[in-house]
């Protein structure tokens, strides 16, 4: 039998190629420095980075490990140009090659970046990110319009708290591209286009997370003065919770998340009952120490020894005061029961049909009958101010004290009963004489029937 003959060519297994390679690559780069803008940076738990280097055309992949970043002497970030040492190392699991840094220096700042920067400071100076510009948004919108994709987390996420919290809500979506070069131009478009199609209560503008190239389009000068010259309020709602974009400064608000975004534009049905409970709580707080007061300041009257004799009149003044009180609580109660009622059936009726539609009339309704609630409760405080001022001014007619101040005297025998004829003393009984200021303790030395005169 012929021997077989040897095949001359080298065959390698993916092990053996990948190993050979990892052999060459890191035996020819094992010492390189590398200059190139981070992106995609993350700190892992274990300590270790992991980051791209880029330039305007290529992408490396880097690590640092935990033990070379003990050396670092700032914090790297994404946009930030750098200077790395390091040697370039083949993950033979993947068959890709990385740059191991070993050593890492700051190089000015990357291009990202200082754009960003450049673009912040130049329309911060024109005033687009002034305080006075923002608006509030509405209490209850009765129409929003959403720009971003159609196909991403946002508009889902979106939608799904709006209709958990008022579902017949209108959302109308404007769909744009959130990421690449045309995104910027499809963002401005929408927002102009919302503007134009009127009837909008308010605008959310916003996307996912993501890195700082995906972002780039609300970093566009654009995007930022289309926010900025809207007629309609503006939520920012790019989902990058730490930092900023061009478009968070221009917005009127700025939310972390378009969950946070939706939360925002409408309150919950439970928080706005709440809000009006609330007032109710308030406005009987109010009525109760004012009623409280007045029910004092004649508590403090009628204790005084000088209305002894007129007490029957003080307390039917008080006993009107009272009915007066409970008759204002009776109407107060049944207003609000009324206003609590219709207050509810409006609710009901905003639920079962289109808000654009009930919306209107139940805010009006709502404030023509607060107003005549408040209105009622004017009317019967002056009354019950009135009357009360009326029977202070009959108590004071009637007080002896009045009367002690224009030179007269009351006289009391040892009884306490008040005198008011010469023959209820003896001459040598005890009396009490009040006068206008102090009392004295005095005498009869004789009494005179009514007309004698007073011997000269």
């Amino acid at each position: 039998m012929k021997p077989q003959p040897r095949d001359p060519r080298r065959i390698y297994s993916i092990s053996e190629l990948t190993r050979e390679i990892k052999l060459r690559l890191e035996g020819e780069f094992f010492d390189v420095w590398v200059v190139g803008e981070v992106s995609n940076f993350k700190r892992h738990s274990s300590g270790h980075l992991y980051f791209t280097l880029k330039d305007a055309r290529t992408q490396l992949p880097a690590v640092m490990f935990r033990s070379a970043c003990r050396f670092l002497k700032f914090r790297p970030g994404d946009g930030m140009a750098v200077l790395a040492r390091g040697r370039l190392t083949l993950y033979e699991p993947r068959g890709s090659y990385q740059l191991q840094v070993d050593w890492m220096e700051p190089r000015g700042k990357g291009a990202l970046q200082l754009a960003f920067e450049q673009l912040k400071e130049k329309l911060a100076a024109e005033g687009l990110f002034a305080s006075e510009r923002k608006r509030p948004l509405p209490m209850l919108p009765q129409r929003i319009g959403v720009v971003t994709s159609p196909t991403g987390a946002a508009i889902r996420d979106i939608c799904r708290v709006l209709h958990r919290r008022f579902p017949n809500l209108e959302v109308l979506l404007y769909p744009a591209q959130v990421q690449g070069d045309l995104a910027a131009g499809e963002i401005t478009k929408g927002i102009q286009v919302l503007n134009r199609l009127g009837g909008f209560d308010v605008l959310i503008v916003g996307r996912g997370g993501g890195s700082l190239e995906d972002l780039w389009p609300f970093n566009e000068e654009s995007v930022a003065r289309a926010i900025a010259t809207s007629a309609i309020p503006v939520i920012s709602a790019v989902g990058h919770e730490i930092d900023f974009t061009i478009a968070d400064f221009a917005a009127d608000v700025r939310a972390a998340t378009p969950s946070a975004a939706a939360e925002m534009v409408v309150a919950r049905k439970e928080d706005f009952l709440e809000r009006v409970g609330h007032l109710d709580k308030r406005l009987v707080q109010f009525l109760a120490y004012r009623m409280m007061n007045l029910r004092g300041r004649l508590d403090r009257l009628a204790g005084h020894q000088a209305f002894l004799a007129v007490r029957h009149t003080l307390q039917t003044s008080s006993q009107r005061l009272d009915e007066l009180s409970y008759r204002a609580r009776t109407l107060f109660d049944g207003k609000l029961n009324g206003d609590r009622g219709r207050l509810q059936i409006a609710i009901r009726q905003l639920e079962a049909s289109r808000l654009d539609r009930r919306l209107d009339q139940s805010r009006t309704r709502l404030a023509h009958l607060g107003s005549l609630l408040r209105a009622a409760q004017r009317a019967r405080l002056i009354r019950a101010e009135h009357q009360l001022a009326g029977s202070g001014a009959r108590l004071e007619a009637l007080s002896p004290l009045a009367v002690l101040g224009r030179g007269y005297s009351l006289t009391w025998d040892e009884t306490g009963k008040l005198l008011r004829n010469a023959a209820q003393v003896a001459p040598g009984d005890p009396v009490r004489v009040t006068l206008e200021h102090g009392e004295l303790d005095c005498r009869v030395e004789r009494s005179r029937p009514q007309g004698e005169r007073f011997p000269s």
